[in-house]
């Protein structure tokens, strides 16, 4: 027994010693391999490819207007599911893709320019801001076509520039809305390759009750009464009952009850007419007319329907109105006893003075806190220069402000065209108007013809810096060739000339309508005066965000970031002028039902309505393998060493 022990030692120590050995069976040296093998594959990083993608280059336009607020049947907004289609875009592009990330409303503007950092792309993506604005298109095209630009290389000889050919391939653009763009008819590509770009609409719900329109005006012979008119629309396929409630300075003022039918399907196919060209169905739309109510102070006036449905910012609207009271009006004049009589049977303060007294008086007896004292100015035959902020009504002359001058004697005219639909030629009948001669009217660009003869306007309405100055081309009376006074026009013997006066001097005070700097569509810029000593001015948006506007040596505050609807307020601010209302009153974005088919460029698109494949990675998978043969080989290993 000992010797064969001897032995068996000798043995065991040989086979230890060999250099070459066969290799045992091993459980946990299994489980160890494995565990290396499953931890290189996780820093590998694989993914399991659902989708073969080629994209190195890719710009991505996401729709961020008021229609993308609408909260689709799975809790999220469209906005919402926009950007995660575009986050699965980003992963889905090859390893060393570039991306670009546009956003886009009524404006556009770059959330990333080209970028190879996923993360990166991906955080500028998630911090895209829902808005209430209007959806155009065309400036986000621009915008892509512009960072996609070839170089130019310029040489000295006439027509010998180089465009060098770009290294990179050709964009891939990826477009995410609900296909509600406003100008879609407009979009016209010129470098971006249409066949390139994809659109993704995901959007489902199409029921929605909107406000398309508010007015409110004080009764003409009883200021101190209120009349508040909306117009409504129903989107919707399905009839509607719904209260619109009248808010004076957020208390309930009326209540009325509208009902209003769906609206017919659209065809099959898309109807291919644009959005803000289809006339609505019989039966859904309603004038809302409230009740007249007693308001005898300034406030906010705020028109809400008492609705669930898929978009909010245009279920309420707003607008804000002065005190009654008397508008007072300074008649400039060497004496015009048409115009003095005219605006004498007018409810208004009326205060009648000479050229010369205008131009002499100081400025205490014209301006208070950095505006004119009167209402509205009426300046007859007589052009200056001496003109604060204010409201102002020219006849026969012209302000002297940069870009505004008269020209030569017309006298062989007539009247050509106008505008009726503007709140001044509201019931004038402008065709029975004959005039002998007027001036010509060399204007700025900004300003807006409101009746013109054949080759000049006759009168012209300009807003510049917190003042409006209308002016019209002629004098009530001129002069014949021996320096006579003649009768210029027999206007002055209509009675719609005294309606003209009226509607003139109310709508330069605000008196009657929402029209004017007070109320303005999202993303429309705001000018308003600056209280006289201020640095800065508080601007408090209806969302509760301030922000801080510096005054500097102006006269005037500039104000641009409007795109939520409510009421914005300046504090501090100039008194009556101090607030302004933001109002959706979108035809398109209050037609929320998902647009499916939509040309770009002449080319027919039809968007894709389900959502994005993407790559999912699988080295997680990995990782958890390798935790599982970690836990598999400690519980081995334990089992051994307690046997």
């Amino acid at each position: 027994m000992p010797s064969t022990l001897l032995w068996q030692k000798a043995i065991e120590d040989l086979q230890v010693n060999a250099p070459f050995q066969r290799l045992r069976k091993s459980l946990l040296l299994l489980l160890q391999l494995l565990v290396l093998i499953a931890a290189a594959l996780a820093l590998g990083k694989p993914m399991f490819q659902h989708v073969r993608t080629h994209d190195d280059n890719v710009i991505i336009l996401i729709d961020q207007s008021a229609s993308m607020s609408v909260v689709e049947p799975d809790g999220r907004t469209r906005l919402d599911a926009a950007r995660e289609q575009a986050r699965h875009t980003i992963d889905n592009m090859s390893d060393d893709g570039r991306a670009m990330v546009i956003a886009f409303c009524d404006r556009a503007y770059v959330a990333s320019p080209f970028d190879t950092n996923k993360s990166a792309l991906k955080a500028r993506i998630d911090a895209i801001e829902q808005t209430d604005g209007a959806s155009r298109l065309g400036e986000a095209i621009a915008l892509a076509e512009a960072y996609l630009q070839n170089i130019i290389i310029g040489k000295e000889e006439g027509g010998a520039d180089v465009a060098p050919e770009s290294a990179a391939p050709p964009a891939s653009v990826y477009l995410f809305t609900d296909g509600n763009i406003e100008d879609l008819d407009k979009v016209s590509p010129q470098r971006l390759n249409v066949d390139n770009l994809r659109v993704y609409n995901l959007a489902l719900r199409s029921d929605n009750v909107g406000i398309l329109a508010m007015d409110a005006r004080r009764h003409y012979e009883r200021p101190e009464a209120l009349q508040v008119f909306a117009t409504v629309r129903n989107f919707g396929a399905e009839p509607v009952t719904c209260d619109a409630t009248l808010y004076l300075d957020d208390q309930v003022a009326d209540v009325q009850t509208i009902r209003l039918e769906g609206a017919p399907p659209e065809p099959e196919g898309g109807d291919p007419t644009p959005l803000h060209q289809r006339a609505p169905a019989a039966g859904t739309v309603a004038a809302v007319a409230f009740d007249e109510v007693n308001f005898e102070s300034a406030g906010a006036v705020e028109v809400r329907l008492m609705i669930d449905d898929a978009l909010l910012a245009d279920n309420r609207a707003w607008t804000l109105v002065e005190p009654p009271r008397d508008v007072s009006v300074l008649l400039v004049t060497d004496g015009s006893i048409f115009l003095e009589n005219a605006l004498a049977t007018l409810p208004i303060v009326l205060e009648t003075i000479t050229p010369a007294e205008y131009e002499s008086r100081g400025d205490e007896e014209l301006i208070d806190n950095g505006r004119c004292r009167y209402d509205v100015v009426v300046f007859d035959g007589h052009s200056t220069s001496r003109l604060p902020q204010g409201n102002y009504f020219f006849w026969g002359a012209a302000p002297n402000v940069e870009g505004v001058a008269l020209g030569r004697t017309i006298d062989d005219e007539i009247i050509f065209n106008w505008d009726e639909t503007h709140p001044i030629l509201r019931h004038v009948a402008v065709e029975t108007v004959q005039v002998f001669e007027w001036r010509e009217l060399k204007l700025p660009r900004e300003a807006v013809s409101l009746i013109d003869g054949q080759t000049s306007p006759v009168l012209s309405l300009l807003n510049r810096d917190a003042s409006q100055y209308l002016i019209c081309a002629f004098r009530l009376i001129s002069e014949d060739d021996a320096g006579n006074p003649i009768m210029n026009t027999f206007w002055v013997t209509k009675v719609h000339f005294i309606v003209f006066l009226q509607n003139a001097v109310q709508y330069l005070a605000s008196a009657i309508s929402t029209a004017g700097v007070r109320t303005v569509p999202p993303g429309e810029p705001v000018t308003l005066p600056a209280p006289a000593g201020a640095a800065t001015v508080l601007i408090r948006r209806p969302d509760a965000v301030p922000d801080s506007v510096p005054v500097g040596d102006f006269p005037t505050i500039h104000y641009a970031r409007t795109r939520k609807v409510g009421v914005y307020r300046a504090e501090p601010g100039v008194p009556g002028e101090d607030r302004f209302a933001v109002n959706l009153f979108s035809e398109i974005e209050s037609h929320v039902a998902p647009q499916r088919s939509m040309t770009i460029g002449q080319s027919p698109k039809t968007a894709q309505a389900t959502s994005m494949e993407v790559n999912d990675p699988a080295w997680p998978w990995f990782l958890l393998g390798l935790l599982a043969f970690l836990l598999i080989e400690w519980v081995v290993y334990n089992r051994r060493v307690l046997v």
